[in-house]
Order: structure tokens, then C-alpha cells, then sequence
């Protein structure tokens, strides 16, 4: 049995790579979660002691630290499971998070860079994204946006997500396009923030062109709405959206040696890159997009996930890791 962790009350993109990867975990054996805040199969915390306590083989997989305090508490009460713990953070850790980290049996980390910022050894998983929901879909109109073409910038509103260069190289390029719009989709972490944002877009005269749309559940309607997504993450442990933006076959922009960019991205071939905080170097990018000279090929654009990034070959890897560690 592989129980998930899940101790946090509102929707991540860890709980997004945990209710994918919970789906195909379960065509292979069973696997659900404990925890809240998660649309996923659950476990109650009286089958979850009478697991640990059995003897049955048992894999109890954390992603947060309060989570592995709770695993740590389980072991202390002496139940007997393979601790797995993901990091999903590129940044070096606390010295209490290295204390956690180092009382589970098994780390996982989700890029190169992540990998390196830990001073033991962890293994190498990525995460894959659900390639039956992420499609090349209908494209589609979102209500109250009148302009044709879109540009998605998704993920909350705060500096490290960088929005604040996405609106930068846009606006003026919004100005001369009436017919193309920027959509910024997520929650409002820091008012003034976005305040910095909308101002910009008022001395540009394109505030009828830029959209703020809360966070939703319905994220694939965005994609579909669109023709282009922007990830200016100053830091990302992952990239959960650039892979379902390529899986839907859109003109994906990330900044270089962040997250999986720049290994799921080959500029100019299948996606663009371009350097943190430089919203001079996206506009050429955005000019290009928005002019017509940038035809993509939305198919050959989505084969890059398909071939490497799917959530079938990041279950079948941890299943693999879960029987090597339990043997």
C-alpha cells in the first residue's frame, strides 16, 4: 500500500502532481492519500495504523515538512514503513529541513539543480504531467475577454513568479496589437504587487487588454483559451505548467536554467528561453509571437512530453524505486 502525505489546505502545484500521479499509481497497485485538501483517494487514519502496525509492506511517501514530522511521530508509535520524502523546492534547504530529510529512508529530487543543493545523496524523479487531460484542445473564449489571441502568464501573483517582467516587455507590444491580450491567472499573494502590475499596464493604455483571473480549478479552459504561455519564475522546484502548456501544444516562453526549462525546452525548436528579469529580451520573443513570424508546429511541441514527460514514466519510476527500497 503507498500512502501520500497531504497536509495543506489549499491547492498546489504539489497537490496537482499528487492527485495526477495518485491516478496512475492506481492501475499498478493501491495507493491513495491521508491528509486534506486534496481531491484524491483517502485513507483514515485507523487503516493507516492498522498498515503500519501489520507488517504489511508499506510505503509512506511526505512532500512537506509537517508532513514528515507526522511520518517521523508514526515510526516513533512503531509503526514499520519505507519513509519517502520529494523536495520540491530548488533553494537550500533549512538546517531543519536537513534534519527531516535526513530520518527518511529515501529522497527524491525533481531536477539536476535541486539535486545538487542537497548535501546527500537523492534520487532523480521528475514529475510527468497527464497527457490524456493536457491536449491539444478546441481553442476556446473565456468570458469577458474580448481579444482573440492570448498570452497566459499562471501561477500567484508574488515577485518570484515574475509577472512584473511579463507586463513589462508586453504592454508596449499590447499597445500596437489591439488584438492580442495578456491573462494573468492565480492568487493575489501580495496586493501591492499586482497594484505594480496594473499600473504599468494604465501608463501603456492596455488595461482593457490585461486580465487578472483568480486561481481555478478549471485550468485547462485556460490553456485552451490561448495561444502562448509565459513562465518567468525567478525559481521553480519544478515546472508543473510548462509541461502542461506543451502538452497542449502552446508556444511555451520560460526563463532559462530555472526549474525544467531549459531541459524541456529547446530554444527555437520546440519553446523559447530567455534570461531571468530581462522583459527586453522576452518582447523580441512576444514581437515575434504576436507578428506571425513564430509558426509553431503545436504537434511537434506536445511530442516532447509525450515522449519524455509523461505521468506513466514518473509512476513507473517511483514503483520501481518503491520495490528496490523495500526489498
Amino acid at each position: 500500500m503507498i500512502i501520500h502525505l497531504h497536509f495543506h489546505r489549499r491547492a498546489t502545484g504539489v497537490t496537482r502532481s499528487v492527485e495526477s500521479i495518485l491516478q496512475v499509481l492506481n492501475k499498478h497497485t493501491e495507493a491513495g492519500v491521508f491528509g486534506y485538501g486534496i481531491w484524491a483517494p483517502k485513507t483514515g487514519l485507523i487503516r493507516l495504523l492498522r498498515l503500519i502496525w501489520s507488517g504489511k509492506k508499506t510505503v509512506i511517501h511526505a512532500h512537506r515538512n509537517n508532513e514528515l514530522i507526522f511520518a517521523l511521530i508514526l515510526r516513533m508509535l512503531g509503526g514499520k514503513f519505507l519513509l519517502v520524502f520529494t523536495r520540491h523546492s530548488d533553494t537550500r534547504p533549512s538546517g531543519f529541513t536537513l534534519f527531516l530529510m535526513k530520518r527518511a529512508d529515501c529522497l527524491i529530487s525533481l531536477n539536476p539543480a535541486m539535486s545538487e543543493n542537497l548535501p546527500f545523496k537523492s534520487t532523480l524523479i521528475r514529475h510527468g504531467v497527464n497527457t490524456e487531460i493536457f491536449n491539444i484542445g478546441e481553442k476556446k473564449k473565456l468570458p469577458g475577454i474580448p481579444q482573440e489571441n492570448i498570452i497566459s502568464v499562471i501561477g500567484r501573483i508574488r515577485p518570484e513568479k515574475g509577472q512584473i517582467t511579463v507586463i513589462k516587455a508586453a504592454a508596449p507590444l499590447l499597445r500596437d496589437h489591439p488584438d492580442w491580450g495578456l491573462m494573468i491567472i492565480g492568487k493575489t499573494d501580495k496586493q501591492e504587487y499586482l497594484d505594480e502590475i496594473l499600473t504599468i499596464a494604465s501608463e501603456n493604455g492596455v488595461s482593457g487588454q490585461v486580465h487578472i483571473i483568480p486561481e481555478t480549478n478549471d485550468i485547462l479552459s485556460c490553456y485552451h483559451a490561448g495561444k502562448a504561455v509565459v513562465i518567468a519564475s525567478l525559481s521553480e522546484g519544478f515546472s508543473l505548467v510548462c509541461l502542461e502548456a506543451m502538452a497542449c501544444g502552446l508556444i511555451t516562453v520560460a526563463t532559462a536554467d530555472v526549474g525544467i526549462h531549459s531541459e524541456v525546452i529547446i530554444h527555437g525548436e520546440n519553446g523559447f528561453l530567455f534570461s531571468k528579469h530581462d522583459h527586453n529580451e522576452l518582447r523580441k520573443i512576444l514581437s515575434e509571437i504576436m507578428s506571425g513570424s513564430i509558426k509553431p508546429d503545436p504537434d511537434k511541441i506536445r511530442q516532447t512530453i509525450l515522449a519524455d514527460w509523461s505521468l506513466e514514466k514518473s509512476a513507473s519510476e517511483l514503483i520501481r524505486l518503491y520495490e528496490i527500497k523495500q526489498l
